[in-house]
């Protein structure tokens, strides 16, 4: 281990990438690809004479969109790779190893994307009136890059799911032009357009303020276009699903909804019923040019088209357990091939550890085990009494004999447990550290041994 190991305390290495991520993929996807290829498409409506309603609908909402752009959706960007840079610098730097042309040229392709936004929104009020059409191919300039870009990012991300023959080829198309790429892009393509798409639909039937025949007609093309990214939507998933290995996707509800929501097997198809349920309605509402009942829809549609989004992006961080890279990386970080080695010649694993985190606080053993923790077990679970999988109230009861055996077959424990890397002595120092915690945290008693009989008539005359 080159890198220090980091972890957030009580929220979880996860919830922290996670809650940024969704955000940013809502930003990214929704307004950056989607609400704005919506705008430019109805300011092309102007453009191609069918009135000017279509072009001042787009003009009252680029200003907001180009801010939340530009400032959320670029900081949660960054924050995507500060986060995961500072978390996972040995999965981040093996995919900028693999990937550095295609992540090179994305970061061009974003670039030229940001810069022509910029220009459509500045040049908006000079170019509008007398040269639309270069207004227009502007912004289809700006659309162009933002698909690219997406593309680009699609191949990399896929892989980190299906990999397929890469672990043992490593070649560059085995990675990149994995299963899940091409359904992948029309997915995240589709989606962002209908996330842009409903968001349309709700300003025009809550906000806008012409004619009823000038809302109608915006409505019926945006929930056209809204409806038609739901069925393409729809149809990638079940494609990119289908080939998702299914060792991965057996604990997918898991990966949504804990292990106690995991029990309850109906519960979420139930919900993705629902949700595409609504979806659909919202859309066929809005064709049929009816605001009323549009604006009633149009809420819970947002909610759960955030929710799917949400979804998405933690099954496809989640499923992958027990492994960060399948075949080559655990999700802690661990090289499949390094762990093989360690297991092959017995060696111990903390002096690979160049960074341990030793603030004199703890006994020698207890700062080995800390470390030990934070390299095996820390990408998953805090240390904070009510924190997020808190590895305390996990083993609540155990002995300590009982913890150094459950170490040592964790991978059986869940599909997506890690194993533990490490020698036989150093698997038990990991075991005290977690036994210290659980009687810190009040979740392991020391079982107080019988008084003798002396102490016990001593203690009744006390009394």
């Amino acid at each position: 281990m080159i890198f220090p190991i980091l972890h957030i305390p009580g929220v979880g290495d996860g919830m922290t990438i996670a809650m940024d991520a969704v955000l940013h993929v809502v930003i990214s996807h929704g307004l950056a690809i989607g609400f704005m290829t919506m705008l430019i498409l109805f300011q092309t409506m102007t453009y191609a004479g069918k009135g000017p309603h279509w072009a001042r609908i787009s003009r009252s909402l680029l200003g907001p969109a180009v801010v939340v752009i530009t400032s959320v959706g670029a900081v949660t960007g960054v924050g995507i790779w500060f986060i995961t840079g500072i978390l996972a610098p040995e999965g981040i730097g093996s995919l900028i190893h693999l990937f550095f042309w295609p992540w090179f040229i994305e970061w061009g392709a974003f670039t030229s994307e940001v810069i022509l936004l910029l220009f459509y929104y500045y040049l908006w009020d000079r170019l509008a009136e007398k040269h639309p059409g270069r207004l227009t191919a502007l912004g289809w300039g700006y659309v162009t890059m933002a698909v690219i870009s997406a593309i680009l990012i699609s191949g990399i991300l896929g892989f980190m799911l299906t990999p397929a023959g890469w672990p043992w080829g490593q070649t560059f198309d085995q990675a990149y032009y994995n299963p899940t790429f091409a359904p992948q892009v029309f997915l995240r393509l589709a989606g962002g357009l209908a996330i842009g798409s409903l968001l349309l639909t709700a300003w025009i039937a809550w906000r806008f303020k012409g004619t009823r025949e000038e809302r109608g007609s915006a409505l019926r093309l945006a929930g056209g276009v809204f409806l038609g990214c739901v069925a393409v939507g729809a149809v990638s998933a079940w494609v990119y699903f289908s080939r998702v290995p299914m060792t991965f996707l057996t604990h997918w509800k898991f990966a949504v909804a804990t292990s106690y929501m995991s029990q309850k097997p109906d519960f979420l198809p139930a919900l993705n019923a629902v949700a595409v349920g609504v979806l659909c309605l919202t859309g066929l509402v809005a064709v049929l040019r009816w605001p009323v009942v549009c604006r009633i829809l149009c809420i819970p549609a947002i909610l759960l088209s955030v929710f799917m989004v949400m979804e998405f992006e933690r099954i496809r961080e989640f499923v992958r357990g027990p492994y960060l890279l399948p075949g080559y990386m655990y999700a802690n970080q661990v090289p499949l091939a390094e762990k093989l080695a360690v297991d092959e010649t017995k060696a111990s694993y903390l002096p690979r550890m160049r960074w341990v985190d030793d603030n004199g606080t703890l006994p020698p053993d207890m700062v080995a085990g800390k470390a030990l923790f934070a390299a095996n077990c820390g990408v998953c679970h805090t240390t904070v009494k009510g924190g997020l999988n808190n590895i305390g109230i996990r083993v609540a009861g155990r002995t300590l004999d009982s913890l150094n055996a459950i170490v040592s077959i964790t991978e059986n424990l869940g599909p997506f447990m890690t194993p533990f890397t490490g020698s036989e002595p150093e698997r038990l120092l990991l075991a005290s550290y977690i036994y210290m915690l659980g009687k810190e945290q009040g979740y392991i008693k020391i079982p107080q041994a019988p008084k003798a009989p002396a102490a016990q008539a001593a203690a009744r005359e006390a009394k």
